[in-house]
């Protein structure tokens, strides 16, 4: 199906909303390194890692370090925050809260602490991701009925809508030069995955192997394809790989996300977050005792 561009004004508000719970993120940047568990393979990682915990009785956002130090809560509001993702460069986290009410989309300064609501439409704006070099953003908005994938350029007022289908989409995930889109579409029945040109066209379906597929995460060289699949009653985690069209579960969890090196995958089983090794296999959790833990973002640098 073939998708024409279509703009949306969208109401972009500036205003800024001190949290007062990030004074301790100018922590050092030195990351420790992780004995990957199993192997006994000793990597050093890099980036920060976002994530969503209900520690606090809330769902809020959370931030730690590539080895699980140094975590942080950064939103404190008694409500609903979820879907964070980090700026390539680590300095912003753009996520999807509800303290209006409704679900919109903010964006967190993790130095000043300030945080802006930037997409404020009717409906659910959710799932929102930077591109590459951060100056886009792809998001899920549902004010035109059912769910749809937009691009919204950062500090602009309007939106272009890169799908149109009568089904759902979510999940939208950027190729490493900003070009495609991948997310996922019940529009043929089941959950799968789809690749679309960043700018709108005609959508094409990855075939994988699996008939039920959500949450795609594009690795940072382009190469790999990270997704969920339900198998056996469970939501395992999937990595497709382009240059042999071969999957293959590299564990059991939900929502993938790589880490800079292309190599490494943070998901959640729910009550950990893990890091695993898609090459040597290894898996090892970083984060537990936060109450459930979930929607883990890994930086691309």
């Amino acid at each position: 199906m073939t998708s024409k561009a279509r703009f949306f004004t969208i109401r972009l508000l500036t205003i800024g909303l001190a949290t007062g719970l990030i004074a301790n993120l100018k922590a050092k940047e030195e990351i420790k390194e992780l004995v990957i568990k199993g192997g006994g393979q000793r990597v050093k990682l890099s980036g920060k890692i976002t994530f969503v915990a209900t520690h606090s009785g809330h769902k809020e956002i959370y931030i730690c370090n590539a080895d699980g130090s140094k975590v942080h809560r950064i939103t404190g509001d008694s409500g609903i925050n979820v879907s964070p993702a980090l700026s390539p460069d680590s300095s912003n986290i753009i996520h999807t809260g509800y303290r209006s009410g409704f679900a919109d989309i903010y964006k967190l300064n993790l130095k000043s602490g300030n945080r802006q609501r930037i997409i404020n439409a009717p409906g659910t704006n959710s799932g929102a991701v930077f591109s590459p070099d951060g100056n886009q953003i792809a998001l899920t908005m549902s004010f035109v009925g059912n769910p749809e994938i937009f691009v919204a350029d950062i500090g602009s007022t309007r939106a272009k809508r890169i799908t149109k289908t009568s089904g759902v989409e979510t999940s939208p995930t950027w190729s490493a030069d900003g070009k495609y889109i991948a997310y996922s579409s019940d529009s043929g029945g089941r959950p799968l995955i789809y690749i679309t040109p960043a700018s709108g066209g005609s959508p094409q379906k990855l075939s994988v192997g699996y008939t039920h597929c959500t949450e795609p995460s594009w690795s940072p060289d382009g190469t790999k394809m990270a997704f969920n699949v339900r198998k056996d009653g469970a939501y395992w985690v999937a990595v497709y790989d382009f240059s042999d069209r071969s999957t293959k579960l590299v564990g059991r969890g939900e929502d993938p996300s790589w880490g800079p090196d292309s190599t490494h995958l943070v998901f959640s089983n729910g009550k950990d977050l893990l890091i695993t090794d898609t090459a040597g296999g290894a898996t090892t959790p970083i984060v537990s005792g936060l109450g459930r833990v979930s929607q883990p973002n890994w930086s691309r640098r």
